[in-house]
């Protein structure tokens, strides 16, 4: 009986190494030899699931995890209030911040390092920059919140414009001769001055139009978009193209990044190769 227990024990041991991998004998357990030395376990290491190299796939997933954790009021303050202004190595800091206690942290350090008076205790641009969020979600709505807008978020980012050019209503316009010159009806559009933008540079216009007439202003770096007659044959010619110096077709196939057309100061024109 206790030969038959001592191989039921041994089948079972042999059937654990097989399956598990384990622990392994040297010698088979039916052999029946009782003067043999029992063999020694030899157990196999594992390495730590927690220390492993995460794959591509788990990598992500565990990115994904860390992005589901921000919400509530992080996530407004990432996704709305300054999501023009953060840099990208700050979002990639805040995103792999664990708790709210970080976050907490980070958002302070963030505004302080933006104070222009680090020894006040108000802080004059994080003022300045919710006053912008409010004005932007006031003046540029459109199907959409105003600090979503592309007018918003040159507002937001930016700050007011040194002076506007505005066409709510579109309709006539006279081209100013570096646009080719000429007569032409519009879509509403707003052409914002700044003087000078830090990191940008000198006198910059930027222009925006409604091409969906519903108030939804984009911003373009063609000045001819806002041309509502220039997909229509004969119409809103420049003034070369009304004396014959040039065809309203050249406009499409310059390969440019504008399509003003040919006017008496066409090298100052981009739409014309130098």
């Amino acid at each position: 009986m206790k030969t038959c227990g001592f191989l039921l024990l041994g089948a079972s041991l042999v059937f654990s190494a097989t399956v598990g991998g384990a622990v392994a004998y040297g010698q088979d357990a039916q052999s029946g030899d009782s003067n043999s030395p029992a063999a020694k376990p030899q157990v196999v290491e594992h390495p730590d699931p927690l220390k492993r190299r995460l794959s591509d796939r788990e990598r992500i997933q565990q990115q994904k995890d860390l992005k589901k954790e921000i919400k509530g009021e992080y996530k407004k303050w990432l996704d709305q209030d300054v999501v023009w202004i953060i840099t990208d190595e700050e979002l990639q800091a805040f995103k792999q911040l664990s708790n709210d206690e970080e976050r907490d942290a980070f958002i302070e350090a963030f505004w302080q390092r933006r104070n222009p008076n680090p020894d006040s205790p108000d802080n004059e641009y994080r003022e300045e920059h919710y006053q912008r969020i409010a004005y932007a979600n006031e003046h540029f709505a459109a199907g959409k919140p105003g600090w979503k807008t592309d007018r918003g978020h040159i507002y937001i980012a930016y700050r007011k414009p040194d002076s506007i050019d505005s066409h709510p209503s579109g309709g006539q316009y006279e081209r100013p001769i570096d646009e080719g010159g000429g007569s032409t009806s519009t879509y509403p559009f707003e052409t914002w001055h700044y003087r000078y933008l830090e990191g940008v540079g000198d006198n910059i216009d930027i222009e925006f139009v409604d091409t969906c007439m519903c108030g939804d202003y984009h911003m373009t770096i063609d000045r001819s978009e806002k041309d509502a007659l220039k997909m229509v044959p004969g119409a809103g010619l420049t003034l070369y193209e009304q004396w014959g110096q040039g065809s309203k077709t050249d406009r499409f196939t310059q390969g440019a990044m504008e399509q003003l057309g040919l006017g008496p100061r066409s090298s100052m024109n981009p739409a014309v190769p130098l």
